[in-house]
């Protein structure tokens, strides 16, 4: 199994592909919910998953997301993802993401990855202008490749949070535009129904939430991914699933640190530790 079928799980519910693809935020058919944005931005949060293959731990994600105090409204994403168990052994992963988002949208600045993977070490620079709907993007020293979009732009992480804040309904789609492939492709996202989940907070009302990713290259190989999102002024994201090849990949949040409280899953795999990615 591919480090990026581990991880994909979790990055295909923000609609997009590893490594500077973008969401076009300005067409979304709505607009945020502006409660949900204060608390999906309110600093401070911590979120660790557990991604299991076919009931086979594979691998762990934290995110973190912290208020960055010498800006106003400017805020930190950092993920760390690894590799565990035996895929870890036969193929260790530890990579490192880190996205500056600022503005009243929540629009990224700058993208930096540290990729570890097996023997490759790789670094990945992305820049957004914002201003003049550019992005560009960096590899190690190889000469930076820009894209020229028709609006401001999210990449995968600021529009995770972005999708905590859309006000569902059940069967309504919201389009979301998404930039992958070189291509801008329009991408339905809707409810797809509600379920009382088993999580960390105890039982609680969960909203599903499917986006159908209608363009080919690598999501030919994956079914359209599931979220369930708790049902409350939070909207705390406490599974994902995905289908590949072989069997499915889940998500599972197991540890939380927030305005929510600090639960963590009883019987809980060791916290990743935090290491400098450079």
């Amino acid at each position: 199994m591919k480090k990026k079928w581990l991880i994909f799980p979790f990055i295909l519910v923000l609609l997009l592909l590893l490594g500077g693809k973008s969401l076009v935020a300005a067409d979304i058919t709505k607009l945020p919910d502006q409660a949900l944005l204060q608390t999906a931005y309110s600093g401070g949060e911590s979120f660790r998953y557990t991604v299991s293959w076919m009931g086979v731990k594979a691998g762990e994600l934290l995110m973190e997301i912290e208020k960055k105090e010498d800006k106003l409204d400017a805020y930190l994403i950092k993920i760390t993802a690894k590799s565990t168990g035996l895929l870890g052994v036969f193929y260790p992963v530890n990579d490192y993401f880190e996205t500056e988002v600022a503005g009243t949208s929540r629009l990224p600045a700058t993208h930096l990855m540290i990729q570890n993977e097996g023997t490759r070490r790789n670094k990945k620079v992305t820049l957004y202008d914002q201003s003049n709907f550019k992005v560009s993007y960096c590899k190690n020293e190889d000469p930076p490749k820009e894209y020229f979009l028709n609006g401001p732009v999210h990449n995968e992480f600021s529009s995770f949070f972005f999708m905590r804040t859309l006000p569902f309904a059940q069967n309504d789609e919201t389009m979301v535009p998404t930039f992958a492939d070189g291509k801008r492709h329009e991408v339905p996202v809707f409810m797809e129904g509600r379920e009382m989940l088993r999580t960390i907070f105890g039982k609680k009302e969960t909203i599903m939430v499917r986006p159908r990713l209608n363009f080919k290259g690598l999501y030919d190989k994956m079914g359209d991914p599931l979220v369930w999102f708790t049902e409350d002024d939070f909207r705390i994201p406490v599974k994902i699933k995905a289908k590949i090849v072989i069997g499915s990949l889940t998500t599972s949040l197991v540890d939380y640190h927030g305005p929510v409280g600090s639960p963590v899953m009883e019987e809980q795999p060791k916290y990743i530790e935090k290491e400098d990615p450079l």
